[in-house]
């Protein structure tokens, strides 16, 4: 397991189309402890949706990085609330703000990659309800 792997417990992946998967888990790491999911673009994180609430264990407060490379993996912090809040959230930046993070990647490859909002809708749902049972199963909805 690569490092930036670690941490991650109950991986399911969702394939979005060729070169493009999101991968739903939990996290349990010196970040943060919570739901959280990941959108790969030729195998590049260019989303992740770190899903902590207001985080009691390891300090990590729920936040989003967008093109983590360029990045340096720098945080966009969600609003002061409950786990369900910034899964919400994050379902909410999967489905309008993955476009900006393919179309303000560095990789001219990952910028040519556009995804159809009908095919990514059923994986957001489905995503969701895995972000939520997650958030249940820690005992943090």
């Amino acid at each position: 397991m690569a490092p930036e792997q670690q941490g991650r417990k109950d991986l399911v992946e969702y394939p979005i189309q060729d070169n493009v998967r999101l991968e739903v888990y939990w996290r349990d790491d010196r970040a943060g402890y919570g739901p959280a999911a990941s959108v790969y673009a030729y195998d590049q994180e260019i989303l992740r949706l770190d899903c902590f609430g207001e985080a009691k264990k390891h300090g990590g407060k729920g936040h989003c990085h967008m093109n983590l490379r360029q990045t340096r993996a720098r945080q966009w912090h969600y609003q002061p609330g409950p786990v369900t809040d910034h899964i919400k959230q994050a379902m909410h930046d999967l489905r309008y703000n993955l476009g900006f993070c393919l179309q303000t990647n560095t990789d001219e490859r990952i910028q040519q990659t556009t995804i159809d909002s009908e095919t990514l809708e059923p994986i957001a749902q489905q995503a969701e309800a895995k972000l939520l049972g997650f958030a249940k199963q820690l005992s943090l909805d």
